[in-house]
């Protein structure tokens, strides 16, 4: 990513996200944060089906330049549908509504280093959450197998200005985390 984008990890809410459809002993988390997204034994996975719903949230608005999810070639996602701050989102709403930005995803995009994928920014400006659909995977399997998910965006904290209490709480508390 150029140089004024970065990571935005450390604005993720390290609390307040979920993975409806995601096998308990593969939490969110493993994908999300710290050392356990470059660990592929720590993954995400679908349970009763391959589709998942996944939402995350941020500490502070954000805005969001490029995606980037690794997952194996065979039973990663074959596409994504991206929801900014959709409320309360179920399975039935994200396969009937019109996300913000649909993704194909080749096998190639899901390879560990590959290149982010450029959203239309435009429309991920205020972002203070995301919703992600996954509707199912390049084998078409029973599981879907995800290692990692990163954002990208500018960074939200203007230089010198003070960081909001939110902010402040968030970075004591992944300082800790890790």
């Amino acid at each position: 990513m150029a140089e004024d984008f970065q990571d935005l990890q450390e604005f993720l809410d390290r609390k307040n996200h979920e993975a409806l459809n995601a096998v308990k002993q593969t939490p969110l988390a493993n994908v999300l944060f710290g050392k356990d997204r470059d660990d592929e034994k720590k993954i995400l996975k679908s349970d009763s089906d391959e589709q998942l719903l996944i939402t995350v949230n941020f500490n502070t608005v954000v805005k969001l330049k490029a995606i980037q999810i690794t997952a194996p070639t065979d039973c990663g996602p074959s596409s994504v549908k991206l929801f900014v701050n959709p409320g309360n989102l179920d399975f039935d709403g994200a396969e009937d509504e019109d996300g913000t930005q649909e993704i194909e995803l080749k096998p190639d995009d899901l390879k560990s280093g590959a290149k982010p994928i450029r959203l239309k920014f435009v429309k991920f400006q205020k972002v203070s959450n995301l919703s992600i659909f996954v509707p199912g995977n390049h084998d078409e399997a029973e599981e879907t197998i995800i290692q990692s998910i990163r954002f990208f965006g500018p960074s939200p904290i203007i230089e010198g200005s003070k960081p909001s209490l939110a902010q402040q709480k968030a970075a004591s508390q992944g300082d800790w985390l890790n």
